[in-house]
Order: structure tokens, then C-alpha cells, then sequence
């Protein structure tokens, strides 16, 4: 009774971490952003006389509001809207000489550029890299009977491709848990496993070290059996799973 109690709970505390954690972290960003800008841009209004303060209650424009030391939200808006007009300006390539700036100076503060470096990194692997790999691929490697997660870039034409007489394909296999680092080799086709997972689910293995397996597909639904009711004309579909075939 008492181990499947503590199963049970064991179980119902890896379903609702990640959840648990998703609001924690989202409930302390919002704190954090909305408390710094929020009693900012609250004092800014009551000096544009925007907002007023009568028996500890805000007035916005006469209008009677439920708080009493800052407009709660309006820090957190503004930094959405913030975030959204950087990343306009990025995209149509403006601005370039301040974001330059800021970017030099973040990576010459000690110990703030390691961290600056890192997250770019990671930022840089799921965004970008993620549209430069096509699939993910498993190959023997460093040796027969081990095998490596890589990521396939292309095909091997040109000169590799006459040398080797081989039809071979690009894999770059990253390095764990930075997935931008690594090297690349040429395998042949037949030598390389195609997976089923996204690049997505790929990256997340690698930069977890194994820790964050993607489920599969293939294990749980081989295909699909169907039966015909000729009599009351009824067609059943159900899943047959892999054993039930041996």
C-alpha cells in the first residue's frame, strides 16, 4: 500500500513539474520585470499627472483602479512591447551600430561574457543551425558497435564525391551539451541510420546529455488494422502495436 502510494506520487510529480516550473518561472520573470519598470513608469505618470493617488488608491485618468503602489502589468507590457520593437528593427536592419555596441560590451565584462557567450550559443543552435540540418541521423561512430547522434547537412558531391567513388552524405555531429561545436564527416548512405525525431528533439538529446529522450513514434503504433461488419456495413479501425505480430 505504502509503495504504491509513493509511486503514485512519484508519478504525479514528474507529470506536473515541468508545468509547475513553466508558471514559477514566468510568475518570477513577470514579478521581476514588472516591479523594476512598473514603479518607474508609475511615478513617471503621476509626474505627467496621468495618475493621481487619492487615500493610497491610483486614479488613472479619474478612473478608480484596485491598486495602490503601481499599475500592476504596465512594466511587464512595456517590456513586450520593448522586446517587439527591437526585434522589428532587427529584422529590417536598423540599428545596427547601437546593437554592435551592445554586444561588445556585454562579451568584455568578466564573467557576464561567459554566460552572454553560452546562452547566444544555445540560442544561436536552436534558431539557426536548427534550418541548416535536414535530419537527424545515427552513424558508427568513433568505432563499429558505437553510435553517434549527428545531423545530416547535405550530400557529398564534387571532388569528395569522385575521390571516393562512394555516394556519401554531410553529417555534422555536435559536441554535448553545446550543440555548435563539432565536426563533420562523410559517411556513405548505406552506413547511415535515419531517425524519426525532429532536429528539435535532436538538439534537446544532445544538449541534455541524454537526459531529455524524445518518444517513438514507431514503437507505438506499427499501423493501422481494419475489420468490415459486412452485415451492418461498420468498419472498425484500431491500432495493432509491433507485437503483436511475433
Amino acid at each position: 500500500m505504502w509503495k504504491r502510494f509513493q509511486k503514485n506520487i512519484i508519478a504525479g510529480i514528474i507529470f506536473l513539474l515541468p508545468a509547475i516550473a513553466t508558471i514559477y518561472v514566468i510568475q518570477l520573470l513577470f514579478g521581476l520585470v514588472d516591479a523594476f519598470l512598473g514603479s518607474f513608469i508609475t511615478d513617471l505618470l503621476k509626474a505627467l499627472n496621468v495618475i493621481t493617488t487619492i487615500e493610497g488608491r491610483i486614479y488613472f485618468l479619474g478612473v478608480y483602479t484596485p491598486f495602490s503602489e503601481r499599475l500592476l502589468g504596465i512594466g511587464f507590457i512595456l517590456t513586450i512591447l520593448l522586446i517587439t520593437w527591437v526585434g522589428a528593427m532587427r529584422i529590417q536592419g536598423r540599428g545596427l551600430r547601437i546593437f554592435g555596441t551592445i554586444d561588445r560590451t556585454f562579451r568584455r565584462i568578466p564573467i557576464a561574457n561567459s554566460i552572454y557567450t553560452s546562452v547566444e550559443q544555445v540560442i544561436h543552435a536552436f534558431a539557426q543551425e536548427r534550418s541548416s540540418f535536414k535530419n537527424v541521423v545515427l552513424v558508427e561512430y568513433p568505432r563499429k558497435g558505437l553510435y553517434t547522434i549527428g545531423f545530416q547537412t547535405g550530400e557529398s558531391k564534387g571532388e569528395v564525391q569522385r575521390v571516393t567513388s562512394r555516394d556519401c552524405i554531410n553529417v555534422f555531429l555536435p559536441t554535448t551539451p553545446n550543440p555548435t561545436s563539432g565536426w563533420l564527416v562523410l559517411v556513405p548512405r548505406e552506413d547511415v541510420i535515419l531517425l524519426n525525431m525532429s532536429v528539435e528533439q535532436g538538439l534537446k538529446f544532445i544538449i541534455s546529455g541524454g537526459v531529455v529522450v524524445p518518444p517513438d513514434p514507431g514503437a507505438v503504433v506499427d499501423d493501422m488494422g481494419t475489420e468490415v461488419d459486412h452485415q451492418n456495413m461498420i468498419v472498425h479501425v484500431r491500432s495493432r502495436r509491433k507485437d503483436e505480430d511475433k
